[in-house]
C-alpha cells in the first residue's frame, strides 16, 4: 500500500493519465528486485535505471545523470550507503521526487522519510497497477498521502523527538555510580550481587538504587529498569560499558584496580 486506508483521508483521486516517457530510477538493495521492477515498468513504457551503489555518491552521481522524474528508493541499503532516508534530500536536490519502496511499518521512520521529502512510500509487495499510478501520481503533482495523515505523522515524529531529549536530560542526572549500578540492575543483578561485584556495602548499593529511582521518577526497580530498557539510544555511556564489562568477567572477580576505576 501507497499508505494506511486512513492515511489517505484527504488526499487528491488518482488518475491513470500520465506521460509515457517518464524516466524512474530504481534505488534497491536486492538486485533481483531492482531487475523485477526495471522489467516490469518498462514494459509499461516508462524508462528506467537502477543503482545499487556501490556509495551514497554514486547514486546521487547517477541521478544527475540521468535525471529521473521519480525515485524509487529502498530504506535500507547496502553497507557501502547505508540508510535511504539519507539519501533522499540529495536526490530531491536534484529535482527527482522521491517514494520510499520499503516494508517499514514504524510511523516515525515513515514520518522521518516524508520530513527529509519523500513524497511517500510504496510497501513491498504492491502491485504494479498500484506502483505506475503513484509513478504517474507524484511525476505528475498529485499527492500520494493526505495533508492530515502527513501531519500528523510529523507531529507524532516531533513528540517523540521531544520525549526523547527528556528521557536522556533524565538519565544525565545519574552520577556515573549510579549509572553503573543501573547496569547492573539490566542485567538482572540484586543488591547483593552488586555489592559483591562492586566490593562496597549492600547498604551503599540500596542507597544508589533509592537515589535512581527518585531521579528516573518510577517507584521500583522494575519499573528503571523498564525506563532504561525503552531508552537505549540515550543512555549514559557508563551504563552500556557496564554493561558489556559484566557479560565478559565473571561475578565478583572484579580486581581492586578494576574496582577503583569503576566505582570511584
Amino acid at each position: 500500500m501507497v499508505t494506511q486506508p486512513d492515511e489517505r483521508d484527504d488526499a487528491v483521486p488518482t488518475s491513470d493519465h500520465r506521460s509515457a516517457s517518464g524516466r524512474v530510477l530504481v534505488v534497491e538493495e536486492h538486485a533481483v528486485v531492482a531487475a523485477g521492477l526495471q522489467l516490469a515498468l518498462s514494459e509499461r513504457s516508462w524508462h528506467v535505471e537502477t543503482s545499487d551503489g556501490p556509495t551514497a555518491q554514486d547514486v546521487i552521481e547517477h541521478a544527475q545523470d540521468f535525471r529521473p522524474q521519480c525515485v524509487l528508493l529502498d530504506t535500507q541499503l547496502r553497507n557501502g550507503i547505508g540508510s535511504g532516508i539519507e539519501l533522499i534530500r540529495p536526490l530531491v536536490s536534484t529535482g527527482s521526487h522521491v517514494v520510499m519502496l520499503t516494508a517499514e511499518r514504524r510511523r516515525s521512520i515513515l514520518a522521518e522519510c516524508l520530513e527529509a521529502g519523500a513524497a511517500g512510500w510504496i510497501g513491498i509487495g504492491t502491485g504494479l497497477d498500484e506502483v505506475d499510478t503513484t509513478i504517474a501520481d507524484v511525476i505528475n503533482g498529485r499527492p500520494i498521502i493526505g495533508r492530515t495523515a502527513r501531519a500528523e505523522l510529523l507531529e507524532r515524529l516531533r513528540a517523540e523527538r521531544a520525549a526523547t531529549l527528556r528521557a536522556q536530560a533524565t538519565f544525565e542526572r545519574l552520577t556515573q555510580r549510579e549509572a553503573l549500578v543501573l547496569a547492573a540492575m539490566m542485567e538482572g543483578l540484586s543488591a547483593d550481587e552488586i555489592a559483591r561485584s562492586h566490593y562496597v556495602a549492600v547498604t551503599t548499593v540500596r542507597s544508589q538504587i533509592r537515589s535512581i529511582l527518585q531521579k528516573l521518577g518510577v517507584r521500583s526497580q522494575l519499573a528503571a529498569v523498564a525506563l532504561a530498557d525503552g531508552h537505549r539510544g540515550v543512555l549514559p555511556p557508563e551504563i552500556n560499558a557496564g554493561r558489556d564489562r559484566r557479560r565478559s568477567e565473571p561475578l565478583g572477580r572484579t580486581t581492586g584496580t578494576e574496582v577503583a576505576v569503576h566505582i570511584a
